[in-house]
């Protein structure tokens, strides 16, 4: 049985774990990604949580407490994560929302960085910008001085679970069994941090009576923000990583059409026609509720940056915070000798590539010295640098699953995987993606792409399928 189906399979038995909403959202929904996990081996997802993750800027704290009220007539908010960051000091998918929305203000969730912080501030649009550290501060006295509430609403969703998990589902399969301990540990706690995030959002919006659109760009707001915003305005929600056909965040099962909540009838607004198929055909969206609009990020950065033609001598490895959220505890061990062997090979033939690894935005820098220990001479580039400028000098770009496969066609620039065990390219992109099942592989494959005629057939198959 595939991952999806034995999900579906799943919550087709348990159904009622969509009824436990809070302000219409389910927050089972957050699970899934974990529940998924435990039904296909057990593997320790990460939980996200509705706190914000991060180090608290008292400048922006203090820049944020201020704007916040001054933008309360605004008829735009778009929630987004200062990870997904400025290009040139531009945060370029913002603008082209400010754009495409009237009166637009964009509200960042707290910085991970200094170097974040001084984009921040650098920006000359700042003044469209507001910091949600204040939210933080909140959050942080809210938990520390309301334990018994907390308690309270953990209390009161295990109670919820033990309606939907008697003590007789204990002799249910294994699978299941695993997923049904998974929602007991993590469940209560993304439903009481939901309640209280709600509680505090309700009261720091609650002068914004004039919103008429609210959008999610990897800001959390569907679950926590646009739920309690004054006037009800129309829920958007910016796709900002790969959706594919088994994607725990948009392939709901089919009885969730009949909940009466506004979390399913939000607007995508998704990169092509791809995903619209997969969202229509796949899950439970109807075509009115999505729009194509192409790549914003992309778009923008073209227009105002255009691409040269230049040198491309770039293999471009984009690495992923896969150990960081818990999803594969052994990432660096399996990535690092495919790269040693692209390393070696480029040294050994001096064919004028030369190879370089980008950080995922969340991925620590402190990752950075595997690397460096592992591929001595390897350019490194950590989760603050720009990738577009990477990949305008890339000749080819190699990853695990990174969306950047994507935004590489966008500049003419093809993609090879590397295989991880219970990960499936072929799934998860497109069938006949170049796939490097051992470190032995890449030798072959880049050296078959050398030759220009493979190199262009394999990238326009790349753009047609894709």
């Amino acid at each position: 049985m595939s991952e999806k189906n034995r999900l579906l399979e799943f919550e087709t038995e348990y159904p009622k774990l969509y009824d436990i909403l809070v302000n219409g959202v389910p927050v089972y929904a957050s699970l899934r990604d974990g529940v998924n996990a435990a039904l296909n081996g057990g593997g320790k997802a990460a939980v996200s949580g509705a706190s914000g993750a991060g180090r608290v800027s008292i400048r922006r704290i203090i820049d944020g407490f201020f704007k916040i009220k001054r933008f309360k007539k605004a008829k735009t908010l778009v929630f987004t994560s200062s990870v997904y960051r400025r290009d040139k000091g531009r945060n370029l998918a913002a603008e082209f929302l400010m754009d495409k929305y009237p009166d637009t203000v964009v509200f960042e969730w707290p910085s991970r960085n200094v170097g974040f912080d001084f984009a921040y501030f650098g920006d000359a649009l700042k003044n469209k910008y507001c910091p949600l550290e204040w939210y933080l501060v909140r959050y942080k006295l809210y938990m520390r001085f309301h334990k018994k509430e907390y308690a309270r609403y953990c209390d009161e969703c295990r109670a919820k679970l033990e309606e939907i998990f008697p003590e007789s589902t204990d002799g249910s399969a294994e699978d299941h069994q695993r997923a049904i301990r998974y929602l007991r540990e993590k469940m209560p706690d993304s439903y009481a941090v939901t309640i209280i995030s709600q509680n505090i959002f309700k009261k720091l919006f609650k002068n914004y009576k004039n919103v008429e659109n609210a959008i999610d760009f990897w800001g959390s707001a569907r679950e926590n923000i646009i739920p309690v915003l004054p006037g009800k305005p129309r829920s958007i929600e910016l796709q900002h990583g790969l959706i594919s056909p088994v994607h725990p965040g948009y392939i709901y099962p089919d009885f969730v059409k009949d909940l009466d909540t506004e979390f399913f009838k939000r607007k995508l607004l998704v990169y092509g026609d791809i995903e619209k198929r997969i969202l229509t055909e796949k899950s439970i969206f109807s075509p009115e509720q999505i729009e194509v609009i192409g790549n914003p990020r992309i778009r923008m950065y073209k227009k105002f940056f255009g691409v040269e033609d230049g040198k491309r001598d770039l293999i471009l490895f984009t690495s992923q915070p896969f150990e960081q959220d818990g999803s594969f505890t052994n990432y660096y061990g399996t990535v690092i000798p495919f790269l040693q062997t692209i390393s070696e090979f480029i040294s050994k033939n001096n064919i004028g590539l030369r190879l370089a690894v980008k950080l995922h935005p969340r991925e620590g820098n402190e990752a950075l010295d595997a690397y460096r220990k592992a591929l001595p001479g390897c350019e490194l580039m950590d989760r603050g640098s720009d990738l577009y400028g990477a990949l305008a000098g890339t000749w080819l770009h190699v990853t695990a699953n990174s969306t950047v496969l994507f935004e590489a066609l966008e500049f003419g620039v093809p993609t090879v995987t590397i295989a991880l065990p219970g990960y499936d390219p072929e799934k998860l992109f497109w069938k006949g993606v170049a796939v490097l099942k051992s470190p032995e592989d890449a030798e072959t494959v880049i050296n078959g792409l050398r030759d220009e005629k493979e190199y262009n057939s394999y990238l326009e198959e790349m753009k047609n399928k894709i």
